[in-house]
């Protein structure tokens, strides 16, 4: 089986979106944002840091990959800290 190689720009990205200030986003919140950057690459491109304000009413709702990040992020303790 080959062995993926990690995608540097992509935790690049990731990171940005997420800044890890004060220990937060938690490393699931990562996780999950990077799957939906996998899965959907063209809409994770117009991703901004400020649509993690409002998760609810984001373009990107129906998104099986979003949903998981957005319900996480928006309930978890350390997300919100």
């Amino acid at each position: 089986m080959a062995r993926r190689r990690p995608d540097h720009h992509l935790d690049t990205r990731v990171e940005a979106l997420l800044p890890a200030d004060d220990g937060s986003p938690c490393p699931e919140a990562s996780i999950l944002l990077r799957s939906f950057a996998e899965a959907r690459p063209g809409d994770f491109a117009f991703l901004k840091p400020a649509d993690l304000i409002d998760l609810g009413g984001s373009a990107f709702a129906g998104i099986a990959e979003w949903e998981a990040f957005s319900e996480h992020y928006s309930s978890c303790e350390l997300c919100n800290a």
